[in-house]
């Protein structure tokens, strides 16, 4: 809960620093980046230096009783919004909730810190429910929003928040992350490699890692070519009862890493780094084109999922197209409509 603690973002914490430091906090900001970048990391280690009651300096002291209370998370003067787990998206009595508690006064702090963490996800209502108290936060409070782009909300709300851009950090920073947590020096590269810059990312990954999803995956794509439909369907149903957002990652990262063995060969690092040998083999037998066609099939796969598509209907029909392009035919995403 410091920024101390933060790894990598040097930019975007020092611009934080100096906002608190100076007592210059704008009344809203907006954190943006990646899924699993360090957006919410970030935005605890402000809210711990905004409500510390140590001398000033430009982080938090982490022994005050706003620093101890903050890192548990039951400061009174702190108050966070998420999506609900049962939700596709933030309930617009949430924000109204949250704007009859910034209109209290503080019970410990001089000032309130609101968090709402993952704001991409609340819909046009919920957006313009927060529009008055981005204008004006009551008190001096301070609003913190998260999102993976700024895009995803509403021009009104963007333009009442300062941007705060948090880019995907080096295979390194993530892996030093990683072994923070405990997680062996080995098996950290492995997952940061995957990872794609996001610490989150590689510890849901290490989090699953005890399903067989990867293994799965990484077993079935270099022999997808030979698998007859009866393998595919089976494939599909195992896979579809394993976090279908993890196994498309691993399908991406995997012809992504064909792709670039093929055009750069290991001049750049590797996603899948302990199946090495699987991805020379496999790397020369199509050409770019044929790699890029699958990673058009995968993505547009990621997409109707997100739109609600069956999921093992999806599942099957992209490694079916997965396969074909493997044998040489000349397909397309059946996801694809036109314009």
């Amino acid at each position: 809960m410091s920024f101390a603690a933060v790894v990598g973002h040097e930019r975007a914490a020092a611009q934080l620093r100096r906002a608190a430091v100076h007592d210059r906090a704008a009344g809203a900001f907006l954190l943006f980046g990646p899924t699993g970048v360090g957006k919410r990391t970030l935005a605890d280690a402000l809210t711990a230096r905004l409500l510390c009651d140590a001398p000033p300096t430009d982080d938090a002291c982490g022994r005050c009783a706003h620093c101890t209370r903050v890192a548990s998370g039951t400061h009174p003067d702190v108050h966070v919004v998420t999506r609900e787990q049962d939700r596709r998206d933030i309930r617009t009595d949430q924000i109204r909730e949250l704007a009859r508690w910034l209109a209290l006064q503080p019970l410990m702090a001089a000032r309130k810190v609101a968090l709402i963490d993952g704001a991409h996800c609340l819909n046009e209502h919920g957006q313009n429910a927060l529009l008055k108290t981005l204008e004006e936060p009551p008190g001096g409070s301070i609003l913190l929003l998260t999102a993976t782009s700024p895009a995803l909300l509403l021009p009104t709300v963007r333009s009442r928040c300062q941007l705060i851009r948090l880019d995907p950090l080096p295979p390194e920073a993530v892996a030093q992350v990683l072994e923070a947590r405990g997680i062996a020096a080995a098996k950290a590269r492995t997952l940061a490699a995957l990872a794609e810059g996001c610490p989150g990312r590689a510890l849901e990954l290490e989090a699953t890692a005890a399903t067989k999803g990867r293994e799965l995956v990484l077993a079935a794509l270099p022999q997808l070519g030979e698998l007859a439909a009866w393998e595919i369907s089976r494939l599909a149903q195992e896979l579809a009862r394993e976090p279908a957002e993890a196994s498309l990652r691993v399908v991406l990262a995997w012809y992504r890493d064909l792709l670039q063995a093929a055009l750069l060969g290991e001049s750049l690092p590797l996603r899948n780094l302990d199946v090495l040998p699987a991805i020379r083999t496999a790397a020369p037998a199509l050409g770019p084109v044929a790699r890029l066609r699958q990673l058009e099939a995968v993505c547009d796969t990621i997409v109707a999922l997100e739109r609600n598509a069956n999921r093992v209907l999806a599942l099957e029909t992209m490694l079916l197209v997965l396969r074909e392009i493997e044998r040489g035919a000349v397909m397309s995403s059946p996801w694809k409509t036109s314009a």
